[in-house]
């Protein structure tokens, strides 16, 4: 309801209501005292209580008798129209509040909406960040940063891998080298030492060849 433009008609209304009571009364006189110029009174009528304010005023001024320029206007119907106007005015009053009350819960509910909201877009940009990152060793990295470090991880493994595999296989190869000389050598070492072996028998029995030689001769 607009209250600023309902306002200022009701209390025009209820000014022109008190200036019709006042010239009610100057007509009253004035007809005691001229009663050759007064129009008759009209009975009483039922007054439309319960209907809104701007309808009972027409229906005053439309009811009413008329004295010159004047309405003449029953004391009752205006005392109806005051008490009509009251009650507006205070359901008026009573809207307003009623309004300013549900505004206020409608702010506070929006306020709390806002902030529901807003809870729930920053557990939604939460979710998301986790979603497109990753954690490694308790550090909080992008995904992109943690699949470069794993490839990256994993190249060096590769590149390691490959260098000793390498060392390995160089190493394989010296020691087969330094197993064959080894036999080579220990081979030559048999044959060395048994050609020395077949020395020292030929030595020992042209030694003893010569002993038993000598011991005959001295015979």
């Amino acid at each position: 309801m607009n209250t600023t433009k309902i306002f200022p008609t009701l209390i025009l209304i209820f000014c022109l209501s008190f200036v019709v009571s006042a010239q009610t009364n100057d007509a009253e006189q004035t007809q005691a005292q001229q009663t050759e110029n007064t129009q008759s009174v009209v009975k009483p009528r039922t007054y439309i209580k319960d209907a809104p304010i701007k309808e009972q005023f027409e229906f005053m001024m439309e009811k009413s008798s008329r004295w010159k320029s004047y309405k003449v206007i029953e004391i009752a119907w205006l005392q109806k129209f005051q008490s009509g106007f009251i009650d507006s005015l205070n359901a008026i009053r009573n809207d307003y509040l009623g309004a300013e009350k549900l505004i206020a819960e409608r702010d506070k509910t929006i306020k709390s909406l806002e902030l529901d909201l807003k809870e729930k877009k920053d557990a939604l940009a939460t979710i998301q960040n986790e979603k497109d990152s990753m954690s490694l060793l308790g550090i909080q990295m992008s995904k992109a940063s943690y699949n470069l470090f794993i490839w990256s991880l994993v190249g060096g493994l590769l590149v390691l891998t490959g260098f000793f595999f390498l060392l390995f296989k160089r190493s394989n190869s010296v020691t087969k080298e330094t197993h064959i000389r080894l036999e080579e050598v220990r081979e030559e070492f048999d044959t060395h030492r048994k050609n020395a072996l077949v020395r020292e028998q030929k030595l020992a029995r042209k030694l003893q060849d010569e002993i038993n030689k000598n011991r005959n001769l001295g015979m």
